[in-house]
């Protein structure tokens, strides 16, 4: 009786979090596919422009919107689908995961500062807000792979995790470093990393690691709830 106990209690554990990982994957697809359809409609460059530009495409209006709210209904339900597997979820986690959703709707609500019609607080509200959802997730995502190293069954995905928290801070380091230079005087050093790493390229770049960062943590959900017996948070 208690073995059957405990695989029902896997069981139901695995259900929710596969709920969850379908939640999290159509929310995160949609805003990948939305964001795609939006580089395809509007004139601006692919990899020149920033992406906070496309909100003011003439074709697209409200896509990079939608897309960034979607994004961060994806983070709160890849953060459900953890929860449920029973990966530990400390006070720690639960800040930076909320911190990144909540960046990623303040930037959606608070356009940048592209034209002059728009207020110079909604562009540095932007500007922070987006900031605050590029660190924390990586961030994150370190938390909870140091937290899945101790077991066993566990390691290999959170050693990879890690090992793609190291792309992600590289690849924000780089994103910084242009985002910078694109500023400075043209004659600066750091201007030239810009001119060869144009601030839309390494931002996108920062987009796609981000959304990996978050396939990868729904695996460790999904490999989470299939330990039996199931992880207690």
């Amino acid at each position: 009786m208690p073995q059957l106990g405990v695989e029902a209690a896997a069981s139901r554990s695995a259900g929710r979090t596969r709920t969850w990982t379908l939640t999290a994957s159509v929310s995160l697809g949609w805003a990948l596919f939305t964001l795609t359809v939006l580089h395809a409609v509007s004139a601006f460059h692919p990899l020149l422009d920033p992406v906070s530009r496309y909100a003011f495409t003439e074709r697209g209006g409200g896509m990079l919107e939608a897309s960034l709210l979607s994004f961060a209904i994806g983070v709160l339900a890849v953060s459900a689908a953890l929860r449920s597997s029973g990966i530990a979820f400390g006070r720690t986690t639960s800040v930076l995961a909320g911190a990144t959703a909540l960046g990623l709707v303040a930037a959606a609500l608070f356009p940048a500062t592209f034209t002059s019609d728009i207020d110079p607080a909604s562009g540095r509200i932007h500007q922070y807000a987006s900031l605050v959802a590029f660190l924390c997730l990586p961030a994150l995502t370190w938390t909870l792979a140091e937290r899945a190293r101790d077991v066993p069954a566990l390691a290999a995905t959170a050693a990879a995790l890690a090992r793609l928290c190291q792309v992600g801070v590289v690849s924000l380091a780089v994103f910084g470093l242009s985002y910078v230079g694109d500023a400075l005087p043209p004659d600066s050093a750091v201007s030239a990393l810009a001119l060869a790493l144009p601030v839309g390229m390494t931002q996108r770049l920062v987009f796609l690691v981000d959304f990996a960062l978050l396939a990868g943590l729904l695996v460790l959900a999904n490999r989470a709830a299939k330990l039996s017996p199931p992880l207690r948070g």
